[in-house]
């Protein structure tokens, strides 16, 4: 994500185990060109059956979807090795594994946006789900250096092109979408990005507003207001998700130390507020899976480590 030596090194192993991988090799193998005509035909499948819950779901996005630099070890396996947690697998587990979902998520998105996010919603496409979440994946179509072409980006209008590129393969899915905007990552500055890889405040109003635009002119499409969920993260101050209250104390641990990663706490909480999202839309209400979003449960879930009750204004059981 980041271009300092010691973050290229690390997608660089990152970017050669998904070259050995079998069944993650088509994501890091495209060239950084825009298609001419996607290796997948558009999706024409009809949205998930009203009556029907929702069981498969994809993930498409970059590292914050990917887990990038959240592991964790099993407080009830002594002696076990660190783990890594991904958006997906935590939604997984949240189901209680009822719920088949597709992790295609990767921390080299930055490397090659058109190339790895076609490879993205083709493969997303043949995985069928009932429901693709796409919270990160415009990401790197507006900030980042590589542009349409594999040019590069110089300019507002460069962002909002490749931005182009972006929707254009989500406009392939035709399933119910969850879809981010972009949120302001300019603290990461001097850890993970650098200044010239963020767009200007002008150039991410635009791109929201596109976004939204977007969203808001196709009937399966749905918003995602990660923008607003990361600034509730950075105040530092309590704020609510789910019926669940974070105190300014919690909040300051929701992401991690380089300033653009969620940590684990940060992707339960992400959970919380996907569930929250559905829960208050007339169509998705009634067929979303049934989540785990008490995040001490959830935690526990992941861990195995028993934890003091927390406070809440509300305590709210698995959803239904």
């Amino acid at each position: 994500m980041v271009e300092s030596p010691f973050h290229r090194f690390t997608h660089l192993v990152l970017t050669l185990a998904l070259l050995t991988s079998g069944s993650l090799v088509s994501i890091a193998s495209g060239q950084a060109t825009s298609p001419s005509t996607p290796a997948v035909e558009p999706d024409t499948a009809a949205p998930a059956n009203p009556n029907q819950r929702i069981s498969r779901i994809a993930i498409i996005g970059a590292s914050a979807s990917a887990g990038y630099g959240v592991y964790f070890t099993r407080k009830d396996e002594p002696g076990s090795s660190p783990s890594g947690m991904s958006l997906a697998k935590l939604l997984r587990i949240a189901s209680g594994d009822e719920v088949v979902v597709i992790d295609l998520g990767t921390a080299a998105f930055f490397s090659n946006p058109t190339g790895i996010g076609t490879r993205l919603v083709n493969r997303a496409i043949q995985s069928k789900p009932d429901l693709t979440l796409a919270i990160d994946y415009l990401f790197w179509f507006t900030f980042g250096s590589v542009g349409v072409d594999s040019t590069r980006i110089r300019t507002v209008e460069d962002r909002l092109a490749l931005l182009e590129v972006g929707l254009a393969q989500l406009d392939r899915i035709k399933g119910p979408i969850l879809v981010g905007d972009i949120p302001d990552m300019s603290s990461a500055v001097g850890r993970m990005l650098r200044q010239s890889q963020i767009p200007t405040p002008e150039g991410q109003n635009l791109a929201n507003q596109r976004i939204r635009a977007w969203v808001a002119a196709r009937p399966n499409a749905r918003f995602f207001p990660l923008r607003e969920l990361i600034e509730r993260l950075r105040k530092g101050e309590a704020f609510e998700i789910a019926g669940q209250t974070w105190t300014a104390k919690d909040a300051a641990t929701l992401i991690l130390s380089d300033r653009l990663h969620p940590s684990l706490d940060g992707l339960i909480a992400l959970v919380a507020a996907i569930d929250e999202i559905l829960a208050a839309d007339e169509l998705l209400a009634t067929i979303r899976p049934s989540l785990e979003v008490h995040r001490r449960r959830l935690r526990e879930r992941v861990t195995g480590e028993k934890t003091p009750e927390l406070k809440f204004l509300e305590e709210p059981a698995i959803t239904e």
